[in-house]
């Protein structure tokens, strides 16, 4: 549906201007952007480093789980011994699991509104190139080609660059 309104669009314009030399198209790849932004870069490592002491810690537990299935292993434990490790290891498990799910869901969050802002933010870095460079039209998503000529993708993404983590940094404190 978006690629027919894409192509509609581009035959009107077509049919509406033919074509004048002052109409100006560009095309980018967000997907692209938003991975190679180093905006984008930044949020990853700072949820790297905001998640790592927890997933060291459910390494952690998973180094004690394993320490408690050799010690099940072990054929010379007496009968309240096993109980009591069988015990103690189905808790464990039952954590780790926990914990993992929970860290699972917590970093997934984060991401999902991390990445967000870095895709408002490599939207905006967008309209304001083409605002710049005087485009008459961007187009994204739905198109199944594109000609060099045309895409800007690599243009935006030294803008983005450019403008490093202090625009975003700035946008992203005054988002919370």
């Amino acid at each position: 549906m978006v690629t027919r309104f894409v192509v509609v669009l581009l035959w009107g314009l077509h049919a509406t201007v033919g074509l004048a030399a002052d109409v100006k198209i560009g095309f980018v790849d967000i997907p692209y952007l938003i991975d190679e932004a180093p905006q984008a870069r930044a949020a990853s490592i700072r949820l790297e480093q905001e998640f790592e002491p927890r997933q060291a810690a459910i390494k952690s537990r998973k180094a004690d789980l394993n320490l408690l299935r050799t010690k099940l292993e072990d054929e010379g434990l007496d009968r309240a011994d096993r109980i009591s490790t069988e015990r103690e290891f189905n808790k464990t498990e039952r954590r780790v699991k926990r914990d993992e799910q929970e860290f699972r869901e917590e970093l997934n969050i984060q991401k999902n509104q991390e990445f967000k802002q870095v895709r408002v933010y490599v939207l905006d870095a967008i309209a304001a190139f083409a605002k710049l460079n005087q485009y008459d039209l961007i187009i994204s998503d739905g198109v199944l080609f594109a000609n060099k000529k045309i895409d800007v993708t690599e243009q935006v993404l030294l803008q983005l660059q450019q403008a490093g983590n202090a625009g975003f940094n700035q946008s992203n404190e005054s988002s919370k």
